[in-house]
């Protein structure tokens, strides 16, 4: 039986559902049913269920059960036809089966990229989509933020041109230490008001960086996105003050190596100056940004100075002392 990648169906599921969640002590999905609407009760209660080890949807307030084709095809008024021709060229390393074989979804499998994900630094791509407006404005973001020559930069950067969650937008793969891609945020390079970063659905958050940690340099400094900790050596990005499991992990794999939080500019960004009081309450070691530094986080402060990377003295020289 034909197979429908899992990307594919949680977009589809992310954008047809109802304030979708996924419940991630049991690995599944639940949101407001888009077919009965929860009969008046649309976005205050979700009864629709979807289940990734059956590949199966059930909507618990109009008593419906669906395969993962048939549900796309309720919800969307697309033809199995007009599907299956929308999966083409889908990476299939993570596929959800139209069986009712039982299939672990997320059991440290290598999440794939986004839908029909391009290389934006292989020449070939870069032939092919150079004219499409969408590409031109990755391109454009990334040389304006000079991610291309950034001395932690990612090995590679992608974008998708059809995505329905992530489409237009610059993804940035996680790899872990055995270059394998585990996790990916994607950054929106608009100026609408749609979410600064998306995440990989359904996959706990990697460590960006863990991949080109040197262990001859005794620091890892943290950051929470991945942008700022392109510009430092051992940077890496945590996507906020509290670390998964997994991030714990990783990290703990580096157990001599001290650790310091380097935050946005507390003097410009209020949140960081709570955040900074956060991590100091917890003896955690913090940058302390001198008070004439007019940069909101370091990605600013490098392109401001034509840097590809912030020197380690800097950094080492304002820390917040005990």
């Amino acid at each position: 039986m034909r197979q429908v990648p899992s990307s594919y169906v949680l977009n589809k599921f992310y954008t047809y559902a109802g304030a979708p969640k996924f419940r991630k002590f049991d690995g599944n999905y639940n949101a407001s049913c888009p077919i009965c609407r929860e009969g008046k009760s649309w976005l205050k209660k979700k009864r629709l269920y979807f289940y990734p080890t059956t590949s199966s949807f059930y909507c618990f307030n109009c008593n419906r059960s669906w395969n993962a084709l048939n549900w796309i095809i309720s919800v969307s008024g697309l033809s199995k036809e007009e599907i299956l021709t929308e999966m083409e060229g889908e990476d299939n390393c993570n596929e959800i089966l139209l069986n009712n074989a039982p299939r672990k979804m997320f059991s440290g499998e290598q999440p794939h990229l986004p839908h029909d994900s391009i290389n934006i630094e292989d020449e070939q791509q870069l032939i092919f989509y150079g004219v499409n407006p969408n590409f031109q404005d990755v391109i454009e973001y990334g040389n304006s933020r000079r991610l291309f020559t950034a001395i932690n930069r990612c090995n590679k950067y992608y974008v998708s041109l059809t995505d329905k969650f992530h489409k237009n937008r610059l993804c940035i793969p996680y790899l872990n230490r055995d270059k394998k891609i585990i996790f990916y945020q994607t950054r929106k390079v608009s100026t609408d008001d749609s979410p600064r970063y998306l995440n990989k659905v359904g996959f706990d958050k990697s460590v960006f960086g863990i991949d080109r940690i040197n262990v001859d340099i005794p620091y890892i400094f943290i950051f929470e996105g991945p942008l700022d900790a392109m510009f430092v050596k051992n940077g890496v990005s945590v996507a906020g003050l509290t670390t998964t499991d997994l991030q714990n992990k990783q990290l703990n794999e580096f157990p001599f190596h001290e650790r310091i939080w380097i935050l946005d500019n507390p003097n410009i960004d209020q949140t960081s100056k709570q955040k900074t009081v956060e991590l100091l309450g917890r003896k955690e070691k913090v940058f302390k940004w001198p008070l004439n530094l007019p940069f909101k986080d370091f990605n600013e402060c490098a392109v401001f100075q034509n840097k590809n990377e912030i020197e380690l003295d800097f950094i080492l020289d304002n820390l917040y002392i005990y």
